[in-house]
Formats: C-alpha cells, structure tokens, sequence
C-alpha cells in the first residue's frame, strides 16, 4: 500500500485526529499568560482545524480557517494604527461572503460562513461578556455544521465551548444581572 493510498484509506481517521488535536491545542491555548502568546496559538488551531477539514474534503470551513488565521494575526496588532481602524472586524465580514462564493458546496455551507461573521465581530469585542454572548451562535453554527458533515472532532470541540460559556455565564454575567436588579 502506497502513502497516497493509506492516507485515502483512513483520511477519515487522519480528519478526526487533527480534529481533537486542534480541539487539545485550543484548550492549552488559553493557559499561557502572554496575549502574543495566545495570538499565535490561535493562529496555529486555526491551522490545524485546515487540515482536519482538508481531510474531510471541505473546503467552505478551511477557507474560513484561513480566514481565522488571519484574523488573529490581525487582531494581535490592534495597537498599531493599520490594524485598529472600526472597519477591520467588517472588512473579515466581506471577505467570509466572498470566499462562501467560491467554495459554495450546499446550502450547509452559510452555517460556517455566519459563524466567521459572528466569530469576526465577537472576538472584536473588548467586553467578555458581549465577547460569549456573540460566540454562542458561531458554536451553535459550527455545531450544527460538524454534526451535518461528519466531524466528531469539531461537534465536540462545539459542545465544549458552549459548556464553557454557559459556566463563564453563571460565574461572571450571572452576577452582573442580579446586582444590577438587586436580586
């Protein structure tokens, strides 16, 4: 069996593998200290989640990864002057609808191209609380998207990122609300 053949024969399993990969690198991500640090992890999830739906034969979420990758580098330079204008997060905006045209393969594929609209505009946000509020319907999006097309990795990284918000909801916003209503 040649390479070209194994890895056909198992690019399913070769997916899912960069997939929880992608999945373990983005909980790591969040434990180092420095934002360049956490900029470029980011930078490299993104990257992996490419291959794990190069593998599944998607093309719509590996150009909104591509996209992704961009975006963190970018986002990582907003206190320079190119990289702080109000029009940025729009700019991402524009570009996810342009490449949704050219990697159109069903009508599944609106679900990643909204969720890089959402992802664009919430990871903007210098507020965490709008910043989780505007990531539910990215994962919900992902979510759904993954389930649909096959991605045990992606479905799971989904879950438990909206696990996660809805703890992040009951420690910090929850708190909020009720001292704000005197409850």
């Amino acid at each position: 069996m040649t390479m070209a053949e194994f890895i056909s024969a198992h690019s399913y399993l070769i997916a899912q593998i960069f997939g929880f990969t992608a999945m373990g690198l983005a909980i790591l991500t969040y434990q180092f200290n420095k934002q360049k640090t956490v900029n470029v992890m980011l930078m490299v999830v993104a990257a992996v989640w490419c291959c794990h739906y190069a593998f599944l034969g998607l093309m719509t979420p590996i150009a909104m990864n591509v996209i992704n990758v961009i975006r963190a580098f970018v986002y990582s330079c907003r206190d320079k002057k190119w990289a702080s204008g109000r029009y940025i997060p729009y700019a991402f905006c524009a570009v996810a609808i342009a490449l949704l045209f050219f990697t159109w393969e069903s009508v599944w594929s609106l679900l990643p191209c909204v969720a890089s609209i959402f992802a664009a505009v919430a990871n903007w946000q210098k507020d965490t609380k709008k910043l989780r509020i505007l990531t539910v319907p990215v994962c919900v999006c992902w979510l759904v998207y993954n389930a649909v097309n096959g991605s045990i990795a992606g479905a799971a990284n989904e879950t438990f990122t909206l696990v996660s918000i809805a703890v992040a909801f009951f420690r910090y916003d929850r708190r909020s609300i009720s001292k704000k209503t005197g409850s």
